[in-house]
């Protein structure tokens, strides 16, 4: 016996003049889908980009206390500086070693707030008051 036999029909169908007829809520099912998906990707977005910032911000932070850290070893530093120039004991030795100063004498120190009487000075009294100088004004 043998393999049966198989026969094929074929039949030809012209489906050029039907027209799909349109679901009515797909539309709106599509525009629905569409703006669940754009509100879903605008929701992402604002995650990465809030992640992002927070991100640059932690490195910015850093960098913002790196400087504070580099600015308060400085002002150290001129404070130390400054106190080491304000000292009166260096002042005084530059004073006499690079100047040639030399310590006041007894009747060359005259405290701060005192009043020195000086020698009255003899006054004069003139008979004419003197005259202010003559303008002279030359017109064009």
């Amino acid at each position: 016996m043998g393999s049966p036999v198989q026969v094929y029909w074929l039949k030809r169908i012209d489906n050029s003049r039907l027209v799909r007829q349109r679901h009515p809520g797909a539309v709106r099912e599509g525009v629905a889908l569409l703006g669940a998906a754009l509100v879903c990707g605008a929701v992402i977005l604002l995650c990465a980009w809030l992640h992002f910032r927070f991100i640059h911000n932690g490195y910015r932070l850093e960098e913002l206390q790196a400087r504070h850290e580099q600015v308060l070893d400085w002002n150290r530093t001129l404070r130390l500086e400054q106190a080491a120039l304000l000292d009166p004991m260096r002042i005084d030795q530059l004073a006499r070693t690079r100047l040639g100063l030399q310590a006041p004498a007894a009747g060359q120190l005259v405290p701060l707030g005192s009043v020195e009487v000086a020698a009255p000075v003899p006054v004069l009294a003139r008979a004419k008051p003197e005259r202010a100088p003559t303008r002279v004004s030359v017109a064009d």
